[in-house]
């Protein structure tokens, strides 16, 4: 039919191939990309520039697109060899972190950096070669007019500048926790929620690849049954912050759960205590989850060094990992073990890779590139792990702990 049009010099400016709605396109996406990828030299062949419903990408399900200007965007993103990205925020995290992790991806481009601290603004700006500089971040997005923000900084601080981003429609990457308020994290998730945005928090664990190798590990051999997440520091004086321990660290070690155990939390049991200082600095709960899976989160600021350390338990299989070094994985009675490292599991000893961070920041990119959400903490999941610390935090409050 292609051929026949030409030869009648019948323009073809579009072909449209029918995906039906009940199809799981993620599961048929290679199947379809080299269905498509076979048609590319007749397509160009012929100087047909536009396919509906398949195309160079992996876009979601056409079906699932509510109008036709959100397929000529999708089409948009296949078409670009970079997404553009603005970060707000020059500090240490981000630097350490974050910039690293953007410059390590060939098909990123940092269009506008962002800090009300000039010497930091230039110093990372020349360290990553980033041409457009800003003390103002709402003159930047607007413009760069970037696919997505990067917005850094501690949370008391970068809630307006969340919510405003949220408000012009921007996708959008921020560090944990997310917000400083119950109230807070509703209003980013619902405003993520109602704009279409784009969404990831920083809990980089979930995309540990030492964490995710181990705990696909665990699930051949079924469910797990338990799972146990153990954060330690040494910080024997009052947090003076505008945060909490519970929002400055616990989250993490709540998400960390959350995620190993899969499922939702249905129940919590809880105790937390004030070790030598006025705030709360020790932290255990247990939470039940409907899958039958339990979870164990004990934290404390009061300890004699830091350690990150997570156990999973499923039926003949037992892993006990250090996320930022050594895990041991045992079978069926096995003293031995195998033992695995972060480092050579993520491809690399910097932090930003052996730490989870730089997947994490390719959920997102990915996410930008190929309209498609893979991130692991949208704003909408992250909400439940605010959740579930606000209500160990109540329970303290009504016991008087």
């Amino acid at each position: 039919m292609i051929a026949l049009c030409a030869e009648l010099k019948i323009p073809i400016n579009r072909v449209c191939l029918d995906i039906p709605e009940e199809t799981n396109y993620l599961v048929h996406e290679e199947h379809l990309r080299r269905e498509f990828d076979a048609l590319v030299p007749l397509l160009d062949r012929y100087g047909v520039t536009k396919v509906d419903g398949l195309s160079h990408f992996p876009i979601s399900h056409v079906s699932s697109l509510k109008s036709r200007k959100e397929v000529e965007m999708s089409e948009q993103f296949a078409r670009k060899e970079k997404v553009h990205i603005a970060v707000i925020g020059a500090g240490r995290v981000a630097n350490q972190i974050h910039y690293p992790a953007l410059a390590s991806f060939d098909d990123v481009e940092i269009v506008g950096i962002c800090d009300l601290d000039e010497q930091r603004l230039h110093t990372t700006a020349n360290s990553y070669h980033i041409q457009n500089r800003y003390t103002n971040y709402q003159s930047m997005i607007e413009s760069c007019a970037p696919d997505g923000v990067y917005a850094i900084g501690q949370p008391h601080i970068m809630f307006d500048i969340w919510l405003w981003c949220l408000q012009q429609g921007q996708n959008l990457y921020i560090e944990k926790p997310m917000g400083i308020t119950w109230h807070q994290a509703q209003l980013l998730s619902y405003l993520a929620e109602h704009k279409g945005v784009i969404t990831q928090v920083s809990h980089q664990r979930r995309s540990s690849p030492l964490l995710v190798k181990l705990r696909e590990e665990c699930l051949k051999h079924g469910a797990i049954t338990h799972a146990v997440c153990e954060f330690y520091k040494y910080a024997q004086e009052p947090f003076f912050n505008a945060r909490d321990h519970m929002l400055d660290d616990c989250t993490h070690a709540i998400d960390t759960i959350r995620y190993m155990c899969g499922g939702e939390v249905i129940d919590i049991e809880s105790h937390c205590k004030r070790i030598g200082v006025p705030d709360i600095n020790w932290i255990g709960a247990q939470l039940h989850f409907d899958n039958g899976s339990t979870g164990f989160v004990i934290n404390s600021w009061s300890s004699g060094k830091r350690v990150f350390r997570v156990q999973m338990h499923a039926p003949g299989i037992f892993v006990d990992a250090d996320l930022e070094g050594k895990a041991q994985l045992y079978r069926y009675g096995d003293i031995e073990g195998i033992v695995y490292s972060a480092q050579e599991e993520a491809g690399g000893d910097q932090l930003f890779i052996s730490g989870g961070f730089r997947a994490k920041s390719r959920e997102f990119i990915d996410s930008l590139k190929y309209r498609k959400e893979v991130t692991t903490s949208p704003f909408r999941d992250c909400l439940k792990t605010m959740e579930v610390a606000e209500k160990i935090l109540a329970r303290a409050l009504q016991s008087g702990e």
